[in-house]
């Protein structure tokens, strides 16, 4: 039998060597090696058949989209300074940017900064108390000498905050701060705006101008680029924290957690790519219908599940040039004032016209489903008790498997129980329904089972949720 030979360890001698060894057994012999990648590579040139990250990032750049990058959690902590007295020279204490804290969730240690510096002036008592965001993530900074053949830089870690990415030049001795470029109408040759793309491999690439859309940086410049590497969504949930070192140069500090981390996402999928990117195309990064709000806050807050919008116009009695928005976050039901406030100053930059947005919390209608499942004994193997625990687990699956929708009203909800049968039952008694009449927000179901005695021909096993 003849083996394998494996010459490199790259990509492309791994694939030839392996065409190679394919291509001298009998059952490949009809096997057209080379049209099936040269098929491969044409299914990469499109948004719906794309399989590879880079890919797929690269057809939605032609789109105007950026893929969502990791996000770190944010919380919000309340800081008293227990020793600290303000007199005539002392009013303020300065907290800087990247002030170290620690939190600890299921065991794992999770490092959060504060992402700007923070200014706390003395209250009425001369004492120092103050509210301060912290965001996971461990801070990095990389330099680059900006030149002919080196005009662009990858960030070469996983999971990159591209939120907290900070660019500053460096020409003979003068620094200049850099601003991520999100809207090119406003941008000139003079604009010191940085861009940030998707790369291969999950990476991004942050670039400059070139002297037209964007200044671009004297050659043999310094570019110092400043970034989060984040863990995603698990230090969600965060309530504990204790700081690394001083806060603002005092020892003596006590911490209260106001708002618990939420926020933190994983890096946007391939499949929320293609699904995200022609739809911002539509929007053109304007904010004017209720859909293009709803698209704007899911594409740019990954730690949302659900959202509603609608026009002030549509209240009760009518509020004009307002636009409400209702969302539901991935851990809880309900966002806190912090997050809000986060999402409301972020989509004012897509209005189009003087339109406020207001956020308002969801109202939730808890569902308590009755079901009634009739079967025939003779077509099954399993008892009333084992059909009732097949029935609980199904409508536990359907809850947690569906989309939530804040504005979906769903008549009926079938659960189909052909799958958890051992044998097929009998078509008119396999599947069982709870039919409903209002609009529902979420399905918040606890199991409660209870057997009912019926006649020795067919058996009866109601399903209480609550």
């Amino acid at each position: 039998m003849a083996n394998l030979t494996i010459t490199g360890l790259d990509f492309t001698t791994i694939r030839t060597n392996l065409r190679n060894f394919l291509s001298t057994k009998s059952d490949f012999a009809d096997f057209d090696f080379d049209d099936s990648a040269k098929n491969m590579a044409a299914n990469e040139a499109f948004l719906d058949t794309a399989q590879l990250y880079e890919s797929v990032a690269s057809r939605a750049k032609a789109l105007g989209y950026t893929p969502e990058s990791a996000s770190g959690a944010t919380a919000n902590i309340a800081v008293t300074f227990t020793s600290a007295v303000a007199n005539a020279t002392f009013r303020t204490i300065t907290v800087a940017k990247n002030t170290e804290f620690i939190s600890t969730v299921n065991g794992v240690s999770y490092t959060f900064v504060t992402p700007n510096p923070y200014v706390i002036s003395s209250n009425s008592s001369n004492r120092f108390f103050g509210y301060i965001n912290i965001v996971e993530g461990t801070p990095l900074t990389h330099r680059f000498a900006f030149t002919t053949a080196n005009t662009s830089f990858v960030l070469p870690n996983d999971n990159t905050d591209v939120e907290s990415i900070a660019v500053t030049v460096t020409t003979s001795g003068n620094t200049v701060t850099y601003t991520q470029a999100t809207d090119l109408t406003s941008a000139n040759s003079s604009s010191k705006y940085f861009f940030v793309e998707a790369d291969r491999e999950a990476r991004y690439k942050v670039g400059f101008g070139d002297g037209v859309l964007g200044f671009k940086p004297a050659l043999n410049s310094t570019v110092e680029v400043s970034y989060r590497v984040c863990s995603g969504t698990r230090p969600n949930g965060a309530n504990s924290f204790s700081a690394v070192n001083t806060i603002g140069g005092e020892t003596l500090f006590s911490l209260r957690t106001v708002s618990r981390a939420a926020g933190g996402t994983a890096i946007e999928s391939i499949e929320s790519i293609r699904f995200n990117a022609p739809r911002l195309y539509e929007t053109q990064n304007r904010a004017v219908t209720a859909d293009d709000y709803k698209r704007i806050i899911l594409r740019d807050n990954p730690d949302l599940e659900a959202i509603s919008v609608w026009g002030g116009e549509d209240n009760d009695p009518p509020i004009y040039g307002k636009v409400y928005v209702a969302a539901k976050p991935l851990l809880g039901t309900l966002l806190s004032t912090n997050r809000k406030n986060a999402i409301k100053s972020a989509i004012r930059k897509y209005n189009v016209q003087s339109i406020d947005v207001e956020m308002t919390d969801p109202a939730y209608l808890y569902v308590l489903p009755y079901v009634e499942v009739r079967y025939v004994p003779e077509e099954t193997t399993r008892t009333a008790a084992e059909i009732a625990a097949a029935v609980a687990a199904r409508i536990v699956t359907f809850e947690s498997t569906n989309s939530v929708s804040l504005t979906a009203s769903l008549d009926c909800l079938s659960f189909y129980l052909t799958s958890t049968m051992p044998t097929t039952p009998s078509p008119a008694l396999e599947r069982s329904s709870i039919c409903r009449r209002q609009s529902i927000r979420r399905l918040h179901l606890k199991t409660t089972i209870r057997l009912i005695s019926t006649p020795t021909s067919c058996s009866s096993v109601s399903v209480i949720r609550q």
